[in-house]
């Protein structure tokens, strides 16, 4: 696929002003029109209405984003990406977060809609763009000549993809690996990237996960919700508690067996929805983790969401003992730390309970935050001590 311009875009005033303060996805609403023979996954030389250049760009025209901007300088795109790939590279190198990381955190390392994660020889990409789409073979060819991985694995069946019409699917791009094991801190999983969640793990709650690890202790008791394939109470575990483990999925309850079994622990798995699991359970815990998924994936399903976020987080305090620690996140990017935070408030009030808040929390660094972009830092969690 072609790296050259095919035509230009015309910009209205504030999409004008937007990509000059920094912001690399541009609504249709801002799109006067197109010069030249321009189809979708082109790259465009974007202009505003008095003709002056304001970058180099893809042109999506897919849901209500009208561009992707790559440059504010007519540079050569290739070349471009291939040195933000090596930049980015290089900052998770310094961070040394061992056998895996994310390399590519879409907006925050310039490359709108793009994502790619790392377990240890297999590289996963994941695209929201189809300008990127268009090239994903050449910029697979990127990542295997500066990383070597034995296999490169796409997971494009993201919902995003489904809500604007880009087509889901999943295949390997590169070799025939699709399983390895990864470290974390004292913990070991085991990671398939055809068949797992996301991009087969959830490296954003690496620093959260050991943090459990370093708070449990023997003789605790710990209750893992939404579990999925057993991170926290694997940690929880390797420190001498006893930790339950709770997920719908029975993808994510054998394969966390499977990992206890790894990591030489006893973790009880028990396949339910959360909410029914609490609507039964009695006992209460030293340790409870509230990992739920996106419940607000756009913004007209904010109020449910913290309907549903209220109930849970209220149903999980209750199940807390007296003085106990429960960590609770959310993953949704419409809902801010300040509604998270309110939402818990509410909750402590229905359960009953008192709150002490030990702190915010978030994602690991190799997930970094552009201000220009603040979906960016998409998880927000927090430590509380419930009374």
């Amino acid at each position: 696929m072609t790296w050259t311009t095919t035509g230009e875009a015309i910009i209205a005033h504030e999409g004008a002003r937007r990509i000059r303060g920094g912001q690399l996805n541009i609504y249709l609403k801002w799109l006067k029109g197109l010069r030249g023979p321009v189809d979708k996954g082109d790259l465009v030389v974007i202009k505003d209405e008095q003709g002056d250049v304001l970058g180099l760009g893809f042109y999506e025209g897919i849901g209500a984003i009208a561009l992707r901007i790559l440059s504010r300088e007519l540079e050569n795109p290739r070349e471009l990406i291939v040195r933000r790939v090596e930049s980015a590279l290089a900052m998770r190198e310094r961070l040394k977060l061992g056998n895996f990381f994310r390399w590519i955190h879409s907006e925050a390392d310039k490359i709108p809609g793009l994502i790619v994660d790392v377990y240890d020889d297999i590289v996963v990409i994941s695209s929201t763009s189809i300008g990127l789409d268009r090239r994903i073979s050449d910029i697979a060819e990127i990542l295997r000549r500066r990383y070597r991985p034995s296999s490169i694995v796409l997971r494009n069946d993201t919902r995003p993809r489904k809500e604007v019409g880009l087509p889901r699917e999943r295949k390997v791009l590169l070799g025939d690996k699709v399983s390895t094991t990864i470290r974390e801190g004292g913990a070991i999983f085991r990671v398939d990237v055809l068949e797992g969640q996301k991009t087969g793990f959830f490296i954003d709650q690496r620093p959260n996960r050991m943090e459990v690890g370093d708070l449990a202790g023997p003789g605790d008791l710990v209750l893992d919700l939404f579990s999925y394939t057993g991170g926290f109470s694997i940690h929880a575990s390797l420190s001498g508690a006893r930790a339950i483990a709770v997920d719908e999925s029975d993808y994510a309850i054998k394969t966390m067996e499977a990992n206890a079994a790894l990591n030489s622990v006893d973790v009880r798995g028990i396949q339910s929805r959360v909410k029914e699991f609490l609507e039964k359970e009695r006992s209460t815990y030293d340790i409870v983790i509230v990992d739920p998924p996106a419940l607000a994936p756009s913004r007209d399903m904010v109020r449910r969401a913290i309907r549903t976020y209220t109930a849970v987080n209220t149903a999980a305090m209750r199940r807390v003992a007296h003085g106990g620690i429960m960590f609770t996140s959310s993953c949704s990017q419409f809902i801010s730390d300040e509604t998270l935070m309110k939402i818990l408030i509410r909750a402590s009030k229905l359960a009953g309970r008192e709150l002490k808040f030990l702190g915010r929390r978030g994602a690991s660094p190799d997930h970094p935050t552009d201000p220009n972009h603040p979906w960016t830092s998409y998880l927000k969690g927090f430590l509380i001590q419930v009374l």
